[in-house]
């Protein structure tokens, strides 16, 4: 019996041995799976590195695409208030069913109720009424200003509008797209052809190359045609076939002006905004004094070298010419920004820009990234 008792552990011993370097890599294996899943979870993502939401007594806080600013919402998605980084709110978004939090810009905020989409503006001020379609592309269900133009669909036609709500291109059945203006142009897609758009809604496109291209061969052919019937002494033919030569000669002319229009237009898309007051807020018009960027901000400053210093209540931040905040509202407003001999403060000189002291007096400058420079 004990010789039984003792073969019984060394059998099973002897059965278990071939599995025990399988059992330890399967160990090994779930230990750096567990493991490798732990840190796939504890690693931050890209926004949440960019973007930490304040404190506040808001249950449900998430990042917009403005800096230093977050949408409230309710446990059901419904939006209840856009807040500064201090947490306090800035705009009363309760009576709207949803913000495109994404599409921040300019200073105009999406939103949509009952099924149509507006936009209003930092002060929660309706700039544009809620009168237009939901989108319903991959993008999203509005878009976002851009070089003060709105793509917007009414009556399930595409078209575009300004910041203040003046349609630049008309509504029309044929555009099956179009895209956000830049640098000064937007592409877009009608009746089924490729063209583009200058930012007043003229068409700007270039002809395709196989229509120009049997332009200028129709117009080879029908010169060689009329020497060559000149050179026979049928001068009748002749006329005939240079009158039809210079037709062809015509219409290729045409077909190059909207080349030289376009190089024109898009050369002559604004360098820069002035800025402008309404009703106690500053924004930006254009020289046709078409809003650009709303109006938003207690204080702004000119632009310069493509950037311009705009203030929100107690902070200042910079705003490129598209009226996107590159630089986030970071730097406090002062009695020295006040001082009329202080008015160079937050305006951009050479790739740098003022925007405090030191209690030693040294001046505190940053970079068109908003990182610190050397103020000298």
């Amino acid at each position: 019996m004990s010789r039984c008792y003792t073969l019984k552990p060394k059998k099973s011993s002897s059965l278990l041995m071939p599995l025990l370097p399988a059992l330890a890599l399967k160990a090994t294996v779930g230990w750096l799976l567990s493991s490798s899943l732990l840190l796939v979870l504890t690693l931050p993502t890209a926004q949440a590195a960019s973007c930490k939401a304040p404190k506040s007594y808001y249950k449900n806080v998430a990042c917009t695409s403005m800096s230093g600013y977050f949408l409230a919402s309710k446990d059901y998605g419904a939006p209840v208030a856009l807040i500064d980084s201090k947490g306090k709110p800035v705009v009363d978004l309760s009576a709207y069913q949803k913000v495109a939090a994404d599409k921040i810009a300019a200073g105009l905020i999406p939103v949509q109720r009952s099924g149509r989409v507006g936009y209003v503006n930092m002060q929660g001020q309706t700039i544009i009424p809620l009168i237009y379609d939901v989108l319903a592309e991959s993008r999203g269900w509005a878009r976002a200003a851009s070089e003060g133009r709105i793509v917007v669909k009414k009556g399930g036609n595409y078209g575009v509008i300004d910041n203040s709500n003046q349609t630049i291109v008309p509504f029309s059945s044929a555009f099956s797209d179009i895209d956000n203006y830049s640098n000064g142009v937007a592409k877009a897609r009608k009746n089924k052809v490729n063209i583009k758009l200058d930012s007043k809604g003229n068409t700007i496109s270039e002809p395709s190359s196989t229509n120009a291209n049997n332009a200028n061969a129709n117009n080879a052919n029908n010169t060689n045609n009329a020497n060559g019937n000149s050179s026979n002494g049928n001068s009748s033919n002749a006329n005939g076939n240079n009158t039809k030569a210079g037709s062809a000669q015509a219409s290729a002319l045409a077909i190059d002006k909207p080349l030289a229009s376009s190089t024109a237009v898009t050369s002559k898309t604004f360098t820069t905004l002035k800025a402008d007051q309404q009703d106690g807020k500053w924004g930006f018009v254009d020289e046709q004094k078409t809003i650009m960027i709303t109006y938003s901000f207690d204080e702004v400053r000119p632009f310069s070298e493509g950037l311009a210093g705009v203030r929100i209540n107690n902070k200042w931040g910079f705003l490129n010419l598209g009226g996107e905040l590159v630089i986030p509202f970071n730097f406090s407003n002062s009695e020295e920004t006040q001082n009329a001999e202080n008015a160079s403060m937050f305006i951009f000189n050479q790739g740098k820009a003022w925007i405090g002291t030191l209690n030693n007096g040294a001046k505190i400058c940053i970079g068109t990234q908003g990182n610190v420079v050397d103020c000298d």
